[in-house]
C-alpha cells in the first residue's frame, strides 16, 4: 500500500511539473532523453551522430528542398551565362575597329605615301562631353602592283623631318615648284597645301616609334535624335555624336617645295583599340583624298591638277551609345522599383482603407515602409554609367516610386497613431 502511494505521488508530481513546462522545454527534454538513450551513438561528431542531428533538424521534405535548390542553381547559371554573353557583345565591334593595314588601290595606281593611325580610347567624360583618344602613326608607302612597304625608318629621307598632324583644317590643291638636284632646273608638281596657314600642328610623328598625339573630341546630340535619344537626359538610350578632321603634312616635302604646309599626304585608315567602360564607341571615316570613287588614288605628279580631288583630309565621325548591359540594368532597376512600390501601395490600401486593423499590430508594416523609403532610391546608384540626377529615368522610375512609398509610410503612421489613441480611450 505504501509502495502504491509512493508511485502515485511520483506520477502526480511528474504530471504537475509537466503542466508548467512549455512546448520548447518539452522538446528540449525529449532531445536530451534521445541523446542519452540507448540508440544515441557514443562517438560524438561521428557519422551516426551527424545523421541523427540532421534528421532532428530536417525531419522531412528532402526532395522539395532539392528541387528548389536546383531551380535556384539553374536560374543563377542562366543569369551568369546571359550576362557574360551580352558583356562580350562589343567584341566584334572592337575587332572591326582594328587597323586593317589595307588601303584601297588598284594595279594602275602610282607610288604614293600614306599614314595609318592607331587610336586608344583613354576617357569619355559625360559631364564635359569630351572623348580623349591617344593616337600613334604608322607611315607607309605603296610601290604599285599591289606592293606595300614600310617607310617607318628614322633614317629614311621621306620622314627625316617628321610628319605634322593638323586638326580641324583641310587642304587645297597647290601647284608647287622645286629645283631638281639632278639637272638643277625648276620643276612643277601638283600637291596639297594646308588651307589655314596660321594653324599649328597638334603633334609630330614618324621620327620615333613612340611619337604620338592626343585629341579631345567634343560630343553633342546626334542630329535628328530627340526624346529618349538626347544625351544624358535619355539615359540609357541616349546617342552621342562627335567628329574630328585630321590632315597629315610631310615636313620633308614642305622643305622641298620651300613652302610651309605643302607636303600633305593621305591618312588612309584608322584603328581603335580598347573599349570605354559602359560605352560603345563606333568610328566611321571619310577619306576625301580618294575622291568619290574608292578605287581612285592620288597621283601628285600629274600635270592636270583638275584630276585631283578638291581637298585631302580624313574626317572621323564617332557615335557613342550605351551597350546592352547598361540598358538591361537600367530597365531592371525601374521594374524592381515599381514592383516594390506597387506591393507596398496595395498593402497600405488593404490596411488603411479596407480597415484591416489586425495588420497594424506590431511594427512590421511600418518598418517595411521606412526601409523601402531609403532603399529604393539607392538602387539608382548601382546603375552603370548613370548621369547626375534629373534624367528621364528618374522622373519615371525613381521619383514617383519614392513619393508613393513616402505617402504610404505617412498613412501607416497615422493609422497606427489612431489605433493607439482609440485603445487608450477604451482603457
Amino acid at each position: 500500500m505504501a509502495e502504491y502511494e509512493k508511485t502515485s505521488h511520483s506520477l502526480t508530481t511528474d504530471n504537475a511539473n509537466a503542466i508548467f513546462l512549455s512546448k520548447d522545454d518539452i522538446e528540449t527534454q525529449r532531445s536530451n532523453e534521445d541523446l542519452h538513450g540507448k540508440d544515441t551513438p557514443k562517438r560524438i561528431f561521428g557519422l551516426r551522430w551527424w545523421k541523427r542531428r540532421s534528421n532532428r533538424i530536417v525531419p522531412a521534405g528532402l526532395w522539395p528542398r532539392v528541387v528548389y535548390c536546383m531551380i535556384g542553381i539553374v536560374c543563377l547559371s542562366i543569369w551568369l551565362a546571359f550576362m557574360l554573353a551580352i558583356s562580350d557583345s562589343g567584341h566584334p565591334l572592337e575587332q572591326s575597329n582594328h587597323l586593317s593595314h589595307i588601303v584601297n588601290t588598284n594595279s594602275d595606281s602610282p607610288e604614293r605615301d600614306y599614314i595609318l593611325l592607331q587610336g586608344s580610347l583613354i576617357n569619355f567624360d559625360m559631364e564635359k562631353r569630351i572623348l580623349t583618344i591617344s593616337w600613334v602613326g604608322y607611315p607607309s608607302t605603296y610601290y604599285g602592283n599591289g606592293q606595300f612597304g614600310d617607310i617607318y625608318d628614322p633614317d629614311s629621307p621621306k620622314v627625316r623631318d617628321g610628319i605634322e598632324i593638323y586638326r580641324d583644317v583641310s587642304s587645297e590643291r597647290y601647284n608647287a615648284t622645286y629645283i631638281s638636284g639632278a639637272d638643277n632646273e625648276t620643276h612643277w608638281q601638283w600637291t596639297y597645301q594646308i588651307d589655314n596657314r596660321t594653324a599649328k600642328p597638334i603633334g609630330v610623328i614618324g621620327m620615333h616609334p613612340w611619337d604620338g598625339f592626343d585629341t579631345d573630341i567634343m560630343f553633342t546630340q546626334k542630329e535628328g535624335r530627340g526624346g529618349w535619344r538626347q544625351p544624358l537626359l535619355g539615359y540609357p538610350f541616349d546617342e552621342w555624336h562627335g567628329e574630328v578632321v585630321l590632315v597629315a603634312n610631310n615636313v620633308t616635302l614642305s622643305n622641298r617645295f620651300n613652302v610651309n604646309g605643302t607636303g600633305v599626304i593621305e591618312i588612309a585608315d584608322i584603328g581603335i583599340t580598347d573599349r570605354a567602360l559602359n560605352w560603345r564607341i563606333a568610328p566611321e571615316i571619310n577619306n576625301t583624298c580618294l575622291g568619290t570613287d574608292p578605287a581612285t588614288t592620288i597621283d601628285l605628279g600629274t600635270l592636270d591638277g583638275n584630276t585631283l580631288p578638291p581637298s585631302c583630309h580624313l574626317k572621323i565621325e564617332f557615335e557613342a551609345t550605351r551597350p546592352l548591359v547598361v540598358i538591361i540594368c537600367a530597365i531592371t532597376a525601374v521594374i524592381v522599383n515599381w514592383t516594390c512600390t506597387i506591393f507596398i501601395f496595395i498593402i497600405t490600401c488593404e490596411t488603411v482603407f479596407m480597415r484591416r486593423g489586425y495588420m497594424l499590430q506590431g511594427m512590421d508594416i511600418l518598418s517595411m515602409c521606412f526601409t523601402a523609403l531609403f532603399a529604393l532610391p539607392t538602387i539608382r546608384s548601382l546603375l552603370p554609367g548613370a548621369p547626375a540626377y534629373g534624367a528621364k529615368i528618374d522622373l519615371i522610375g525613381i521619383l514617383p516610386c519614392t513619393l508613393t512609398v513616402a505617402l504610404c509610410t505617412v498613412c501607416i503612421s497615422i493609422a497606427k497613431l489612431k489605433i493607439r489613441r482609440t485603445t487608450q480611450k477604451e482603457e
